[in-house]
C-alpha cells in the first residue's frame, strides 16, 4: 500500500477488518539503479519530492505478513499487474 494513508504491506483485505500492516522499507536513493534510478532522479530534478519519496518505497522492500519473508515491492506490484487468464 503506497498512498496518502501510509506505506505498508498487507496480505489481507485491510479495508474490511483490522489487519497487520508492517511498514515498507524504502530504498536509499544512493542504492537505486537501472529502471528504479531514472524515474526517481527525474522526479527530484523536476521538483517533485512527494513522487520521489513514493518511488523510494515502490523500489524498497516489504515483509510478508504471513511468513515474514522480505520481498522487493516493485516485483510484487508487477506480478499483481499481470492478468492470470
Amino acid at each position: 500500500m503506497i498512498g496518502d494513508d501510509g506505506f505498508s504491506s498487507c496480505s489481507d483485505d485491510y479495508a474490511l477488518r483490522q489487519v497487520e500492516k508492517p511498514p515498507l522499507r524504502p530504498t536509499d536513493p544512493a542504492e537505486l539503479e537501472g529502471r528504479a534510478e531514472r524515474p526517481h532522479d527525474r522526479s527530484v530534478a523536476d521538483g517533485q519530492p512527494v513522487l520521489a519519496r513514493r518511488l523510494r518505497y515502490l523500489f524498497g522492500r516489504a515483509a510478508c505478513t504471513d511468513c515474514g519473508t522480505v520481498l522487493p515491492v516493485a516485483d510484487r506490484v508487477a506480478a499483481d499487474a499481470v492478468p492470470s487468464w
